[in-house]
C-alpha cells in the first residue's frame, strides 16, 4: 500500500527543488565567456626630445626637430605637419618606412619663421593603423624687452660685486656663480671696472650696433661675427655689449653709463662703481 503524500509537503518539495536548479544555471550562465578577451592596442609613443614645447626662438635662426617613436606592432608612416605664424600650413615630410621597426628616431633642422607663434605637428602610423600625434608650439621672436638698469661695485667693498644679467639683480660674492654673468675682477687693484663671467655667459663688444632700435636677429648676427669672451677688460662710458646668456639663445645688450672709480657709496676703502642700461631679448 503507497502511503499517501501531503499536498503541501510535495508543493514545498517542488518549489525548493526548482529553486536550487535556478540556482545551478545563473551560476553556470555567469561563468560562459560569451565574449573573447579584448587585444590590448599599443599605439605609437612620441618622446620630444627638441625644442621646449613654448620656447621662444629667433626668427631666422636654426630650429633643430627631433623625437623617437616607438611601438610594439612596428611603425610604418611618419609625418610631420608644419603651421606658420599666419596660420598657413604645409607637410614638411611624408614617409613611408618599408622596413616597419619598432623604433623610430628623427632629426632634422628648420628655420624659424616670422614672429608670432608657429607650431610642428607629428603624426605616426604603426603597421596595425594605430596613429598617434604630438605638436609643439615655438614663438618666434626679434624684439627685446623694456630696459632696465645694473650696477656692480668693487668686489673687496662692502657692496655687492656682481650682477646676473638674466634677472637683472645685483648678486654678492656668497650667491651662486651660476647666477653671476658680471663679476668685478679688480681684487688687487684700483677699480676699472673690469669684469668677467662665472658661468658661461660671454659678450662681444660692438661698434655699430643700434641700440634703441637694434633687433635680436641682428644682435645674434653680430655676435656671431665678433669674438666672443667671458672677460671685459676695461669698459668705457657709451660702450655696448652684446652678451649671449649661458649658452641659450637669450641675448642681452649692455649699455655702459658711467665707470666710476672713486665712487665712495659703500663708505669703504675699496672704491668704484659701474652702472649700465640693458635690455633682454624677448
Amino acid at each position: 500500500m503507497i502511503k499517501s503524500i501531503n499536498k503541501t509537503k510535495f508543493k514545498n518539495i517542488m518549489n525548493l527543488t526548482l529553486g536550487v536548479v535556478g540556482i545551478s544555471a545563473l551560476v553556470l550562465t555567469g561563468c560562459k565567456k560569451d565574449d573573447p578577451t579584448p587585444e590590448v592596442v599599443t599605439s605609437p609613443v612620441i618622446v620630444l626630445t627638441s625644442p621646449v614645447d613654448g620656447e621662444s626662438k629667433i626668427s631666422g635662426t636654426t630650429l633643430t626637430l627631433a623625437f623617437t617613436a616607438n611601438t610594439d606592432n612596428g611603425i610604418k608612416r611618419v609625418v610631420i605637419k608644419y603651421k606658420s605664424a599666419t596660420g598657413s600650413e604645409i607637410v614638411k615630410l611624408d614617409s613611408i618606412i618599408v622596413a616597419q621597426p619598432t623604433s623610430f628616431a628623427f632629426s632634422r633642422n628648420y628655420t624659424v619663421g616670422a614672429i608670432g607663434t608657429e607650431s610642428y605637428t607629428m603624426v605616426v602610423t604603426d603597421k596595425k593603423d594605430n596613429i598617434q600625434t604630438k605638436s609643439i608650439n615655438i614663438k618666434s621672436i626679434t624684439g627685446f624687452a623694456d630696459e632696465t638698469f645694473g650696477k656692480f661695485y668693487h668686489i673687496l667693498g662692502s657692496n655687492s660685486g656682481a650682477f646676473d644679467l638674466m634677472k637683472s639683480e645685483s648678486r654678492l660674492g656668497s650667491d651662486a656663480d651660476a647666477d653671476k654673468d658680471m663679476v668685478n675682477t679688480d681684487a688687487t687693484t684700483v677699480f676699472s671696472g673690469a669684469f668677467t663671467a662665472k658661468n658661461l655667459t660671454m659678450f662681444v663688444k660692438s661698434a655699430t650696433f643700434n641700440y634703441n632700435n637694434g633687433t635680436t636677429i641682428e644682435a645674434a648676427n653680430e655676435y656671431a661675427s665678433g669674438t666672443p669672451s667671458a672677460t671685459v677688460s676695461l669698459p668705457v662710458n657709451g660702450d655696448i655689449y652684446i652678451a649671449k646668456l649661458r649658452n641659450t639663445n637669450t641675448y642681452v645688450i649692455v649699455k655702459i653709463i658711467a665707470n666710476e672709480p672713486t665712487n665712495d657709496e659703500c663708505g669703504c676703502t675699496n672704491k668704484g662703481k659701474l652702472t649700465f642700461n640693458l635690455k633682454k631679448s624677448l
